[in-house]
């Protein structure tokens, strides 16, 4: 039996599937990182390096909770709350009628991990600036190098709207770009992490625009860099890019020092 919370439950299950369990790392205070890499070693489970689900592969059907119950030597009941706790993770999605299925949900672990750290007040928004600036210069950069002429387009007339319509439709527009821009980086992995901050993301636009637009030099600016971005990919132009996107998160957190 395993007693340090979910890492138990978990290891036994993916164990008990044929899995080759490996831990990525501990967490925890006060002994619980010990604890916990304690009951791992006490399964055998290689805490060397990452999660390795051998025969396991995306998309594959749990064995039903009867049968892993009966492998596992425990209750249903067990085996339904370890289920939950993997959906919970993103290792598993759950479907009414149709079973568990093996999952590599990383957006949802993501953006729980990052609320909570918000919520702790662990992090603020000076540091999910910095975040996002080098996030989506990476991706701006990446789509530069694959934007075809329609999508240029299409950035240039969403950018054309934001500059004439109400600011609850321009902050809706704003997260409208930059989730266009992070998906024609083609990087799997910044769309993935784009979009399991989008919460959080969404709310940092709304709030920094609102401040940023009580301003009509700030506000104008913000416009002028969204338009210089755009202007930038359409061209191709990586050097100015770079320089609009450190333009428009300098006004962000110009706004942002003024308001916080």
């Amino acid at each position: 039996k395993m007693y340090a919370g979910a890492g138990g439950t978990i290891t036994n299950n993916l164990r008990a599937l044929g899995a080759r369990v490996i831990s990525i790392g501990l967490m925890g205070e006060d002994g619980e990182g010990y604890e916990l890499q304690r009951c791992l070693d006490a399964v055998g489970a290689d805490t060397a390096s990452m999660v390795r689900t051998g025969e396991l592969s995306l998309g594959q059907a749990l064995p039903p909770e009867r049968d892993l119950a009966e492998q596992l030597g425990i209750s249903r009941n067990s085996v339904r709350e370890a289920v939950r706790l993997l959906e919970h993770m993103g290792f598993v999605i759950s479907s009414q009628g149709s079973g568990n299925f093996i999952s590599c949900n990383i957006q949802r672990n993501l953006k729980d991990s990052f609320e909570l750290l918000m919520l702790l007040q662990r992090i603020d928004y000076h540091q999910l600036a910095d975040l996002r600036t080098g996030l989506e210069l990476q991706a701006a950069l990446l789509a530069a190098e694959r934007i075809t002429d329609v999508q240029a387009e299409e950035l240039i007339a969403l950018v054309r709207e934001m500059a004439s319509c109400s600011s609850e439709r321009a902050a809706h527009l704003d997260k409208q770009l930059h989730d266009t821009i992070a998906s024609i980086s083609g990087n799997e992995l910044i769309i993935q992490i784009h979009r399991a901050l989008s919460s959080t993301i969404d709310q940092f636009i709304t709030d920094m625009r609102r401040r940023i637009l009580l301003n009509f030099q700030t506000g104008g600016q913000l416009q002028y860099a969204h338009e210089q971005i755009v202007g930038a990919l359409a061209r191709r132009d990586k050097l100015q890019l770079t320089l609009a996107i450190n333009h428009h998160f300098n006004v962000v957190n110009e706004g942002m020092e003024r308001t916080l």
